[in-house]
């Protein structure tokens, strides 16, 4: 979620294989950085009511601004329109025997397993397997390139930077099995996705924060690092005695949006991080920066990624929770295009409010100021306190399925 710089009051949101750079398995081979708070929730967790009321406040506590509708004007009721017509869209058909099943915890071991069903079921023609970066208790960051690695065009999709936002995973991967399935027959937009697949190569990182979405979910035990371990037990007893939680140890880790060092990621990205005063000093399960810019493994990976020389044409970050999207910061050098793929996303999603987000130090933010900069928005998935039950996410695949051919199409516009 966005952190404390926009805030709404909203109720209800292991396996050791190694594995080269490019992974063939079984052949060769939070959101943003704001937190949905309210004035009568516990600090940091999200919770809480506002005398029934929704509240949404920037970072100087000001009601915020609802940008759906400014900017160049896009036709999207036309867009929309020339979807529904195109009889193949492959929104409208289903994968069958789906590989990738939803489940209430949908975990780092799971998704392995599954990205090994893919290549299996799909073969590796389409589907490319990489590992971008290694966590801080030793888990691969996965990456699966769909589409013409070659083409001139690519796309990021991304999820999990927070820990306790693991149904987004879950997201993104039944959005690669889509891609998969239906890249011969469907289209999007009235265009083959073979066509479109030929000329943009979509980037899917579901799974950014494993060990922070392993300690969500297990516990403890989950992290295999005995240092790692005491430090995060440090954590709970600083945030203990700060009056930062009041929740027994068990609950507390699964609020987690850390990753396993208490570095809230999405606070660690170079993106005016020395100036950022709104987080919290100590390891903690959430707000903290690090002790420096782009200090953790898995930020270095994402960074990695996007300055590998690829002509990066979007990206779509999914944090939970709230319905909204966060498309804009001030000296936002890509603003134009940022607000037209959320405008788009907004009407594919069904109305999801776009924001502007002040701050700085998330994935969002660097993108938008770094000098090759990157046209992106963070999606707020889901309606129920983190980490959302499994009833919420049919109306999150729902209103999120088509979020990569979107970015992908998008892509060739620009």
């Amino acid at each position: 979620m966005r952190r404390n710089r926009i805030y709404a009051a909203v109720m209800g949101c292991f396996l050791s294989l190694t594995i080269p750079s490019a992974v063939a398995f079984g052949e060769s081979q939070g959101t943003e950085t704001a937190a949905y708070e309210t004035e009568t929730s516990e600090p940091g967790t999200g919770m809480g009511t506002s005398n029934g009321s929704t509240i949404i406040r920037d970072s100087q506590g000001g009601q915020g601004k609802d940008y759906s509708q400014i900017g160049p004007g896009v036709n999207l009721e036309g867009e929309k329109e020339q979807q529904a017509q195109s009889g193949s869209d492959y929104t409208s058909m289903t994968v069958e025997n789906p590989v990738v099943q939803p489940v209430e915890k949908y975990s780092y071991e799971q998704m392995k397993t599954d990205l090994e069903a893919l290549q299996k079921r799909y073969g590796t023609a389409h589907m490319k397997v990489n590992t971008i970066g290694t966590s801080a208790d030793g888990r691969n960051i996965y990456e699966i390139v769909v589409g013409n690695q070659s083409a001139g065009r690519h796309v990021l999709i991304q999820g999990a930077m927070h820990a306790r936002e693991y149904m987004n995973p879950l997201l993104i991967m039944k959005q690669v099995e889509d891609a998969l399935a239906f890249y011969d027959t469907g289209s999007y937009n009235g265009r083959k996705l073979s066509d479109l697949l030929n000329q943009v190569a979509v980037h899917f990182v579901p799974m950014t924060n494993p060990d922070g979405v392993a300690l969500s979910q297990f516990g403890l035990e989950a992290i295999g690092s005995a240092d790692l371990k005491e430090r995060i037990q440090s954590c709970y007893a600083s945030d203990l005695a700060a009056g930062r939680t009041t929740l027994d140890f068990d609950t507390y880790l699964t609020r987690w949006k850390a990753n396993a060092r208490g570095v809230d990621l999405n606070y660690n990205f170079d993106a005016r991080w020395s100036s950022l005063s709104d987080g919290w000093m100590l390891p903690s399960y959430t707000a903290y920066k690090g002790i420096g810019p782009v200090s953790e493994p898995e930020t270095q990976a994402l960074v990695n990624l996007m300055n590998n020389g690829l002509t990066w044409k979007g990206a779509i970050s999914y944090h939970s929770m709230g319905n909204v999207i966060y498309w804009d910061i001030e000296g936002n050098k890509e603003k134009a295009k940022s607000q037209h793929l959320a405008q788009l996303v907004s009407a594919a999603t069904g109305g999801y409010q776009m924001l502007y987000s002040g701050g700085g130090g998330g994935f969002k933010d660097w993108l938008q100021l770094k000098d090759n900069a990157v046209p992106n928005v963070t999606v707020e998935t889901g309606k129920a306190e983190c980490p959302m039950p499994l009833s919420e996410f049919e109306n999150v695949w729902k209103e999120n399925r088509s979020g990569w051919a979107l970015l992908a199409d998008f892509a060739l516009l620009y």
